[in-house]
């Protein structure tokens, strides 16, 4: 009976089987599960980077050079682009000309959108090994 072939599926309870392609479907697990909408108004978030970066005590041309490398990080995200090297750089740079903007930023930048969060984090990771 051990090498009796089974037929079709058998999944406990609580189990969850995914036949075919899942791209961009929403798959929750559960009893009396609350789905929400997931997405980060990204616009909204840099708009209050931005307004720290106003407070900072660096000069006019560095605020803008910051906002400039912001605006870079802002599309890249949106885009889903997702190459570690491009934010590591724009971080460092940011990191020259307002050092406390790049723990806001992180600290902003973490909480939002997991894959955004998950982006960040490595960032925010890479970086602290380079301030070793």
């Amino acid at each position: 009976m051990a090498n009796k072939k089974k037929n079709g599926l058998n999944a406990g309870n609580g189990s969850i089987v995914i036949g075919g392609n899942v791209t961009g479907s929403n798959v929750v697990q559960g009893n009396n599960n609350i789905v929400t909408n997931q997405t980060i108004n990204l616009t909204q978030v840099f708009e209050e980077l931005y307004q720290e970066v106003d407070k900072q005590p660096i000069s006019s041309a560095e605020k803008e050079d910051v906002k400039a490398e912001l605006v870079e990080v802002k599309t890249a995200l949106e885009e889903k682009k997702t190459d570690e090297t491009f934010f590591v750089r724009k971080f460092r740079n940011i990191k020259r000309m307002a050092p406390d903007i790049v723990d806001v930023a992180m600290e902003t930048l973490k909480n939002p959108v997991s894959g955004v969060a998950e982006i960040i984090k490595k960032v925010a990771n890479k970086m602290k090994e380079d301030a070793k």
